[in-house]
């Protein structure tokens, strides 16, 4: 079985938060959370909650903070297990409440990095410690909903939902007829607009399936008095053939009749006129667009992206736990992946590039991996064509590095596969020193050395370095199991290994992981070690 260990667990700081306001709700006048049964016709899910998610709902519950999870309840596992979002209504009272507990468990807030958030909305991730998963929370202080892109109707139902809720698998939830309204008004105002109407019919057996089991599980003449109370405009006729028109699949043109005289009676709840929604719907859509050809995530960290460099011998893990950052990480933020060590051609480069192969063809000894050996290196006697070779790889990294913090300025984070370091001569770094600058005698490669040396120091530093290592015989092992063109290398191995290991990257926090243990266990303190710098 193949392994790759952690050393040191990563210690991860929550953020401190500030002390709880008082909640303005009089005591006589708290809602009481009725501990009820609760049966569904949903297989059991095979998934376990994630830590995170329990704890947070524990944490909500010590504090006495008036919350919900208000919808989707249906599938309430699997959002404890971290599949899909959790979705909490929270008192506005207990606001700075909640945002201390939030931070105790260790989400951070996020943001829409194209700008289509939603007002009185938020979201913020978490990291789980066991799985190194994120849990994504989707945290409302109002109900604005309706339309899935725009959710241009603020219904004021905020009491409705939290006035007295049921629980259910150890989360408070509306009670049945509350969390009907909410969902029946919900698809009614999807079948407004067409774009709406082709999302919201998908897939649309799940809606009609959810409906079903509201509806079986809800009193309906206590829904309909509710939707009432609540929506006047609503009658319980209208109300009743809502229910009718989601359940049943085949009944769109009837959805959408009912959706339009729904969206009528509710007009007087919009937040936008007619002509800002229709702009606001094709912002939203044209950048869903463009986030799905670029695949890019809207979501960015609220504290920014980050370059983290993954460094450290050959075959130690770093191509494998790079791959791991990305899938994680990758879930919910744009996570970018660049391998520093090999840059792409630039367009100054890209026909030196072409020539390169045919030159290390014929002149074999001008390869870098020769002089990578001990004796080439004492010599410093090097060739132009490897001095010429050397100044280029400089400046594609420097262009590739300076790409990757424009990419982490706007919120991504970018996982580095090997990064140039601050000592000459080692892997990735400057390959000549002031010795070398010095017994060189040809001015055109002294003009070169100097040239490389003055992009290497240019270069910005990353936020962070992770430093992998593992023992000797392990990374031959590993680097012999490789499915690769040439073969195993095992000399290849030892003699880099002085090279990438001795590296220093002044000014920039680096933390030593050994990966010498399970696959599992360095992914989990590589994963916390990158969350912990966000």
């Amino acid at each position: 079985m193949q392994t790759l260990s952690t050393m040191g667990k990563t210690q991860v700081v929550a953020e401190k938060g500030v002390k709880r306001k008082q909640s303005l709700m009089p005591k006589g006048h708290q809602p009481v959370a009725k501990k009820i049964d609760i049966k569904t016709e949903l297989e059991p899910s095979e998934s376990s909650p994630m830590g995170i998610i329990r704890e947070f709902i524990d944490s909500l519950d010590r504090k006495a903070i008036r919350y919900c999870h208000w919808k989707s309840n249906i599938r309430l596992t699997d959002t404890l297990a971290g599949v899909e979002d959790i979705d909490l209504l929270v008192n506005r009272a207990d606001a700075q409440a909640f945002q201390e507990a939030m931070l105790e468990c260790g989400f951070k807030r996020a943001v829409s990095r194209s700008g289509i958030g939603h007002p009185g909305v938020f979201h913020a991730l978490g990291l789980d410690e066991k799985s190194s998963e994120l849990a994504h929370l989707h945290a409302y202080y109002q109900i604005v909903s309706g339309d899935s892109l725009v959710k241009n109707y603020r219904l004021k139902i905020e009491d409705l939902l939290l006035q007295e809720t049921i629980e259910m698998h150890g989360v408070k939830v509306p009670s049945r007829e509350a969390e009907l309204v909410v969902f029946a008004l919900r698809i009614a105002l999807k079948h407004v607009a067409p774009i709406e109407i082709l999302m919201v019919n998908r897939h649309y057996q799940g809606v009609a399936h959810e409906m079903v089991w509201l509806c079986k599980e809800a009193d309906l003449v206590k829904a309909a008095a509710l939707c009432t109370k609540f929506f006047p405009a609503i009658s319980p006729v209208l109300f009743r053939q809502l229910l009718d028109a989601i359940k049943t699949e085949n009944a769109l043109v009837q959805r959408i009749v009912l959706g339009w005289r729904v969206a009528w009676q509710l007009r007087g709840e919009r937040r936008l006129s007619s002509l800002r929604a229709g702009l606001s719907r094709f912002w939203r859509v044209l950048s869903l667009l463009l986030g799905r050809f670029r695949h890019r995530k809207d979501l960015a960290l609220q504290t920014g992206g980050l370059v983290v460099a993954l460094v450290g011998p050959k075959a130690t893990g770093k191509s494998t736990l790079s791959s791991a950052l990305a899938k994680r990480l990758g879930k919910e933020l744009n996570v970018c992946r660049v391998h520093v060590g090999k840059p792409p051609a630039t367009v100054l480069t890209i026909v030196t590039r072409a020539v390169m192969p045919i030159a290390r063809l014929l002149f074999k000894s001008e390869r870098p991996s020769e002089y990578q050996k001990p004796e080439r290196r004492q010599e410093q006697n090097f060739s132009l064509l490897h001095v010429f070779h050397m100044t280029l790889l400089a400046y594609e990294r420097r262009s590739l590095v300076r790409r990757a913090f424009r990419m982490a300025a706007a919120g991504d984070i970018v996982v580095c596969d090997r990064y140039p370091s601050t000592s000459t001569g080692a892997i990735d770094s400057s390959c000549f020193d002031d010795t070398a600058l010095a017994k060189c005698r040809s001015v055109v490669k002294r003009k070169l050395m100097t040239v490389e040396r003055a992009l290497y120091k240019s270069m910005p530093r990353p936020d962070l370095v992770i430093r992998l290592m593992a023992p000797i015989d392990t990374t031959i092992q590993r680097d012999a199991e490789r499915i690769k063109t040439g073969g195993p290398d095992s000399e290849a191995v030892q003699r880099r290994r002085a090279l990438e290991s001795d590296a220093e990257y002044d000014g920039t926090p680096v933390v030593h992981i050994n990966t010498n243990r399970s696959i599992s266990e360095t992914v989990r303190d590589v994963v916390a070690t990158v969350w912990a710098a966000l």
